[in-house]
């Protein structure tokens, strides 16, 4: 099953950054000035206008087992991102775009404002004269359910980062909803500590899907699960579409109409502010790969989603179909262990102290000289067959708007590499291997068994062998290599000298501080951290605790870009390229819009029609 991209942020990070909230100088605080630049940039995304009338089949391969739009699987998100209506969404380059709300929030516009260094809040203004598909009004009261469900456990939410930090709700209007954050007591929405600051500088993740208050008030949260709502045929909905009928398991198929009230309180919207086109929109599911790649070819389907590398010389051949394949938020890296190489240390619980410094502690140069040395481009093609990116530096290129834009585009430089060796007292040895005071230039890189990067290692280990480094790979089943620390994972415990894996990052680049921050490595009264790399680096500290204080973007902006540099230089990780997301969709499916962000490749369904002849 396919896991959605969810925001991960250890809860343990705020109360490590409360410190430099506290000192967050005033001019950060309160809403910024008219002339200030945008905090965010427009979306480029234009929809084409469409045809009324026609049918349209969207499909993947691995079963829906229910219309649960808590639910973490993918291919169940698929069908509850039509079906349910976003507050805002984001376009294929992270950009958020307003669906619900009249904008998205910003402390641009006024609707977010920093009180202190401990409280925010965030304004929602719904659109006038929402409705749900039964015409009942869509209010804000309907949020602040929404809200309160997120928060309680009964309800099976697959996270509630970030809403912990609401101390409460205020509904102003029918339209508008002020969420007013700060300290928080444990047990308030989850939360297992003390929440000792508010300020959530990701708030942009905190968009949802309205669930009716009406309609649900009379279901237990903890019925959520097994409820006919979610389980069988959702009767009050706010997407573009609605259920006609749903036959769920290994070969589920969602067949929608269109949603009668839709329009209601969007016309003339520059986004989504229309009717749906469609007579029909159906998701279907087939039971396995080879199946869905079939109904494909056949034409029984208008879209293919679930489509990886290997599966592309298949759907090219599909001479009515465009095969596509787009950056999301999966990357594969190279982690050092910038501590000790802590195997066999299981007796004394992986204390840092245990086991023998790698061959890249306190050595940036030797760092540096390994990213300069491993040919990318390569790896990208061995694993992908070139459909990826190759990375330039730790963020996604479309990570807009933090990805830095002026960053140059990587080179592989094995001359560079040799000199910075040369300097770091590497010296070549007769066998081709280097040395520095009597200690070879040789190490593990882990990796786990069936890995795709498994293709690559052969490219990486020569890469290395180029620069007079000595590399063996190790393989680990992937339930020990990403096991958490108690029970003995590979990273978690650092049992590794330098590792090799995929990533999934949220939209936000804050993510990147649990990987990175001296406070998150892993150890036994703190195992849930995610440092595998044990970072230590003063200056990343300090720039994410930065990043982390001020909910300004285009302050944030600068301190990110910051963080890139800084990253880069320190030789954190060596960034190997963006996996792709791959899908192919028949020439007559118009608007379709692929997006390897949050929201999917389903986040513009309203505008799908199907184009004539």
């Amino acid at each position: 099953m396919r896991p959605s991209l969810r925001f991960r942020l250890a809860r343990r990070l705020l109360a490590a950054l409360v410190g430099t909230a506290l000192a967050a100088s005033c001019s950060g605080l309160g809403s910024a000035s008219p002339q200030s630049k945008p905090a965010l940039p427009a979306s480029r995304y234009v929809a084409e206008k469409g045809v009324k009338g026609g049918q349209l089949v969207y499909a993947d391969w691995q079963e829906v087992d229910d219309l649960n739009l808590f639910t973490s699987a993918d291919p169940t998100a698929q069908a509850t991102n039509v079906i349910w209506a976003w507050l805002w969404t984001f376009d294929a380059e992270n950009i958020p775009v307003p669906d619900l709300v009249t904008a998205v929030p910003t402390t641009q516009n006024g609707l977010v404002r920093q009180l202190d260094s401990t409280h925010m809040d965030v304004t929602i203004n719904l659109k006038k004269g929402l409705k749900w598909s039964d015409g009942s009004d869509l209010t804000a009261n309907d949020v602040k359910y929404t809200v309160n469900a997120i928060c309680d456990a009964d309800t099976g939410a697959p996270t509630t980062r970030g809403w912990d930090h609401i101390v409460s709700q205020e509904v102003k209007s029918r339209e508008q909803l002020i969420w007013h954050f700060g300290p928080n007591k444990a047990g308030n929405c989850g939360l297992d500590a003390d929440l000792p600051s508010g300020v959530y500088s990701p708030y942009l993740l905190l968009t949802l899907q309205p669930l009716p208050m009406a309609r649900l008030s009379t279901v237990k949260h903890a019925d959520f699960a097994t409820d006919k709502y979610f389980t069988q045929k959702p009767d009050v909905t706010s997407g573009p579409y609605l259920v006609q009928n749903f036959t769920p398991g290994a070969n589920a198929q969602v067949v929608m109409v269109p949603n009668p009230h839709y329009v209601d309180g969007r016309a003339g919207s520059k986004y989504f502010g229309h009717a749906p086109y469609l007579d029909k929109l159906t998701y279907k599911v087939y039971g396995d790969k080879a199946a869905e790649l079939a109904g494909l070819k056949s034409g029984e389907a208008d879209l293919g989603l679930g489509v990886i590398a290997k599966d592309m010389p298949t759907v090219q051949a599909i001479a009515a179909d465009k095969t596509i394949a787009v950056s999301g938020l999966v990357d594969y890296l190279i982690t050092f262990n910038q501590a000790n190489n802590t195997s066999a240390c299981d007796a004394q619980k992986f204390v840092a102290t245990c086991g023998m410094p790698t061959i890249f502690k306190d050595d940036k140069p030797l760092r540096q000289a390994v990213g300069l040395a491993v040919d990318k481009e390569a790896v990208n093609q061995q694993v992908v067959e070139g459909a990826g990116v190759v990375m330039n530096g730790p963020f996604p290129h479309n990570l807009a708007p933090w990805y830095d834009t002026s960053i140059a585009k990587f080179k592989r430089d094995v001359a560079a590499a040799k000199k910075l060796l040369d300097e770091d007292g590497w010296a070549p040895g007769a066998d081709g291997i280097r040395a520095k005071n009597g200690k070879k230039l040789q190490w593990t890189l882990s990796t786990t068994i069936g890995n795709p990067l498994r293709a690559a290692q052969d490219v990486i280990v020569a890469n290395l062998k180029d620069i007079g480094a000595s590399v063996t790979v190790k393989y680990v089943s992937a339930s020990v290599f990403f096991a958490g620390f108690h029970a003995s994972g590979t990273l978690a415990t650092g049992q590794f000298d330098m590792a090799m894996y995929g990533n999934i990052w949220s939209p936000d680049p804050s993510t990147w501080a649990s990987f990175a921050l001296s406070s998150e490595i892993p150890s036994d009264s703190n195992p849930g951290a995610g440092n595998y790399g044990r970072i230590s680096d003063p200056k990343l500290d300090r720039l994410f605790q930065d990043g982390e204080s001020t909910v300004d973007i285009a302050r944030r902006v600068d301190i990110y870009k910051q963080v890139q540099a800084e990253w880069r230089d320190f030789g954190a990780t060596v960034d190997l390229f963006e996996m792709p997301v791959i899908s192919t969709r028949a020439t007559h499916f118009g608007n379709y819009a692929p997006n390897g962000n949050l929201n999917g490749s389903i986040w513009n369904a309203a505008d799908w029609f199907r184009r004539a002849g």
